[in-house]
């Protein structure tokens, strides 16, 4: 244990230690972790007294934010890790070498997976592997095998991976007990300058308890992030299904547990261009092929409220191709990454039995493709691929106690989700990338498979033609196919360039045939049996007996009944399709979300494994969604800043005289002010203070007036301004209602 002398000096607060250390006095085992961080000398009298009478930054903890009943309840939740956590206050000391909220010493994070360069294949712990790192691609690693066949050694150095990275401590400027920053759900971030002031939720209930603290206002959350249309239709139809699920729970049960503090939010919507390889490009000729793809990637995280926290709990990235772009990929929306954390509450099922965690997440991916169809998207493609033991695809480290589903199961989730979906009206059929591409009597080419941004069935075609290419080098004077066997797979009249495409196409088949369930395909909109295209003309003619057979106006010119599977014949009726069924164009009316972080599922990742924002327990998963919702906000910032400071100098000086004149004008309410643009700033204000939908909601005038009051805290060095909100902005950066 650490004496009290040692242990009152230690400050571990943004890795570092603010006052002196006597390393010499530090048991062994514990000097370890202080060996490498800064140390600053001892403080005098007057130096410690200044720093009692200078005001600190209140806010850099979340806990600050808190009411009496979330405070109790976060401790009540900390105590459970640890037996020992049922202490009282006082016997919390400074002597106890122990986190004082969850009652356990030094922890580590999960430690970074190391990926080798050449295989790709993740490096075991305690293996030994070397590492360089170059000017221009950055830091390469490689595992002991692949080091072998290096030519050149030189430059690279052997390293052992072990390395373990400690949780930091904070301490409390109260009490001097210590706990770690998770636990204090503590922002490092916001106390840089380390001027902010720390209280632990002890000391807090305490202040509350005798009146010298009111909790701050509502801190920044899941909630006050910018709502769109998108995250409105899946958020309101969402909390229609549960209120209905719950009126039935409620028949048969007078206690109804209520899935509570849920958020939808769409963090990111950006305009891609995705070029085509152009190996799968030189199947082709004739320019059959688009050489790129428009389309937009968009980022859906669902939070939920846990214990005074939002929870990031489910995430999934789309990308949407609209009516604008070419065939095949035209009104097609491609479901390329879902995750989730098992954290969600309450942990109960449904009226018709399945836990109601998957009851939200399918509500989310069928009010998903609801307002995909509902714009004018006709097909969805989705892969249900489970990731590998050990990986992530959004969200970094999940807990040990959550299982990786089998392929089988994931498979059965999906059409789970699908079935109540068709049940809604919202899925017309869906069938797999085999059955739709593949398994047709007639020849089918390559130039009719969609192309997405990390796909699976595009990346397996350029690979085969790769070992094409590559077999043929070998043997030049061997043909691709023969006319044999192009008359054997039926495609016997041919030209002679079609036959890569034909070779691919039947390699690809083989590939994908014995996981071809894997690969679904969502029928938003009916489908011609006999050319498989979307009907999107006005009518469309369907079986009445056969409800999966539908014809196009075209192709029903060839025929006007049909033969059933038992070979009766069926009359075919016409339907007259409404008028604004499909639309004509497929238009995304939500504003453009950029963000760097979240560009790209492997940009999550990265940033959360160089921060530690894991969620392998709830103690973590609250501090890193707390994290990520600051960076997000951050993101929100420096938006408002790039597109209002470019290009409006002068008339920002302008606007931000008229700010500060009419924070102080008494006039200006009884219009009788006679400074130009005073009033007008006076009724943005009355505005705000009476606007239901503020910034998250979208209002362009509520938008105006906090563009206004950040540009004016900017500049503003005055600590006694009279600017409304103004110090709240200097201090926390963001703060938008």
């Amino acid at each position: 244990m650490i004496g009290n002398t040692i242990k009152s000096f230690m400050c571990k607060r943004n890795y570092g230690i603010r006052s002196y250390i006597n390393e010499a006095d530090l048991p062994p085992s514990k000097r370890k972790r202080f060996e490498n961080l800064p140390v600053r000398s001892k403080k005098n009298k007057t130096e410690m007294n200044n720093d009692l009478t200078e005001p600190k930054l209140l806010g850099v903890s979340l806990m600050d934010y808190f009411s009496i009943e979330q405070l109790k309840d976060h401790i009540r939740n900390l105590s459970k890790y640890n037996h020992r956590s049922t202490e009282t206050m006082s016997e919390r000391s400074v002597t106890n070498n122990v986190c004082q909220l969850c009652s356990m010493d030094s922890l580590d994070f999960v430690p970074t997976p190391i990926y080798c360069s050449s295989c790709y294949k993740c490096i075991k712990r305690n293996l030994i592997y070397y590492w360089a790192v170059d000017e221009s691609d950055g830091r390469h690693c490689y595992c002991n095998n692949c080091f072998r066949k290096c030519s050149s050694k030189n430059k690279f150095q052997k390293a052992k991976n072990n390395y373990q990275n400690e949780e930091p401590w904070v301490q409390c400027d109260k009490c001097e007990c210590w706990q770690h920053q998770i636990c204090g759900l503590y922002n490092a971030n916001e106390d840089l300058e380390g001027q902010a002031k720390y209280t632990c939720p002890f000391c807090r209930l305490k202040d509350i308890e005798a009146g010298e603290h009111m909790p701050l206002p509502v801190s920044i959350g899941a909630q006050h992030l910018p709502r769109t249309m998108l995250s409105d239709h899946i958020e309101q139809r969402l909390f229609r299904c549960l209120e209905l699920d719950r009126n039935e729970r409620a028949k048969y049960d007078d206690e109804v547990p209520v899935a509570a503090d849920l958020t939808v939010r769409v963090v990111l919507s950006v305009n891609r261009n995705l070029k085509v390889n152009q190996q799968f490009l030189d199947i082709f000729q004739n320019d059959e092929y688009p050489s790129e793809f428009q389309y937009k990637s968009k980022l859906i995280l669902l939070f939920q409220k846990i214990g005074g926290v939002d929870v990031c709990l489910f995430g999934m990235y789309v990308q949407e191709f609209g009516s604008e772009c070419a065939p095949p990929n035209r009104r097609c929306v491609y479901i390329s990454y879902l995750d989730s954390i098992n954290y969600f509450t309450p942990d109960i099922r449904t009226v018709k039995g399945e836990a109601l965690r998957t009851f939200v997440y399918h509500e989310i991916l069928i009010g998903y493709m609801d307002y995909c169809k509902k714009r004018g998207f006709t097909t969805c493609y989705l892969w249900a691929c489970p990731s590998l033991k050990g990986e992530d695809y959004i969200l970094y480290c999940h807990p040990k106690s959550q299982k990786t589903p089998k392929p089988e199961k994931l498979r059965l989730w999906y059409k789970s989700m699908l079935k109540k979906a068709s049940e809604e009206g919202i899925v017309v059929s869906h069938t797999n990338l085999y059955d739709q591409f593949f398994g047709l009597s007639t020849r089918n080419s390559a130039a009719h498979l969609p192309y997405f941004n990390g796909d699976y069935w595009s990346g397996a075609a350029e690979e085969i033609i790769r070992n094409i290419e590559k077999e043929n080098r070998a043997d030049k004077a061997k043909k691709l196919m023969t006319k044999s066997t192009l008359k054997a797979i039926g495609n016997d009249n041919v030209y002679a360039d079609a036959t890569k495409d034909i070779l691919v196409m039947q390699k690809l088949g083989q590939t994908i045939l014995p996981v071809k369930e894997e690969f679904i395909v969502v029928n938003l909109h009916f489908v011609c049996v006999i050319c498989q295209q979307v009907i999107l003309s006005e009518s469309r003619w369907s079986c009445k007996q056969c409800k999966s057979f539908h014809l196009c106006t075209k192709c029903v010119a060839l025929q006007k009944t049909h033969r059933s599977s038992s070979g009766d014949e069926h009359l075919l009726s016409e339907i007259v399709m409404e008028e604004d069924d499909i639309p004509v164009r497929t238009e995304d009316h939500d504003a453009i979300i950029e963000n760097d972080i979240f560009e790209n599922r492997h940009s999550v990742l990265s940033f959360c494994e160089k921060n530690h924002y894991q969620f392998d327990s709830l103690r973590r998963a609250k501090h890193s969604s707390m994290m990520i919702l600051y960076h997000l906000y951050k993101n929100i910032h420096l938006s408002l800043e790039k597109e209002h400071f470019e290009g409006h100098g002068a008339l920002k000086v302008k606007l931000m005289g008229a700010l500060v004149h009419a924070s102080q004008c008494c006039a200006a309410l009884s219009n009788h002010c006679s400074f130009s643009g005073c009033i007008k700033v006076k009724q943005l204000f009355q505005h705000v203070s009476r606007c239901s939908h503020r910034v998250a909601g979208g209002c362009a005038l509520c938008r105006k007036i906090w563009s206004l009051l950040h540009w004016h805290s900017q500049t503003c060095h005055d600590t006694s301004c009279v600017v409304p909100r103004c110090k709240d902005i200097k201090k926390h950066g963001v703060a938008y209602s």
